[in-house]
């Protein structure tokens, strides 16, 4: 069980040492107006994410869910997600986040700028946090 938790360790530490280099040095490219709008979801819970909902402060309805094909983020996995290109267009950093797990449960958080933060980091079903 040691090693299982010490593995999982080592790939989210790894995960967020990733996200910490500038985003131009990982390939990502940058908006008409110059801001890198993208989230990098980390799942630290035992349980996988099987939705994320991601919308700009101004929009009512959550949208599509941005894993699309991708399904879900298990454990200890890290998937980089990206508003969708209206979105962008429109030159909002703030959005509101909506993360889904397997077992129900949901996390929100809301007025998350994208042009600043880099990851939302799951802990567990109940706590996800901006970093």
């Amino acid at each position: 069980m040691a090693f299982k938790d010490t593995a999982l360790a080592l790939v989210a530490s790894l995960a967020l040492a990733l996200t910490a280099a500038p985003a131009g040095a990982q390939g990502t490219s940058a908006d008409e107006d110059g801001q890198y709008r993208w989230i990098d979801i980390v799942n630290r819970s035992p349980v996988p994410i099987h939705y994320f909902y991601m919308t700009d402060v101004d929009t009512r309805s959550w949208g599509n869910d941005l894993l699309g094909r991708r399904g879900t983020v298990e454990p200890g996995r890290v998937v980089r997600v990206f508003p969708n290109r209206v979105q962008s267009a429109r030159g909002y950093c703030r959005f509101d986040i909506r993360v889904g797990f397997a077992n129900g449960s949901r996390v929100e958080r809301r007025q998350v700028n994208l042009c600043r933060a880099q990851a939302v980091v799951c802990t567990s079903t109940q706590s996800c946090a901006v970093r």
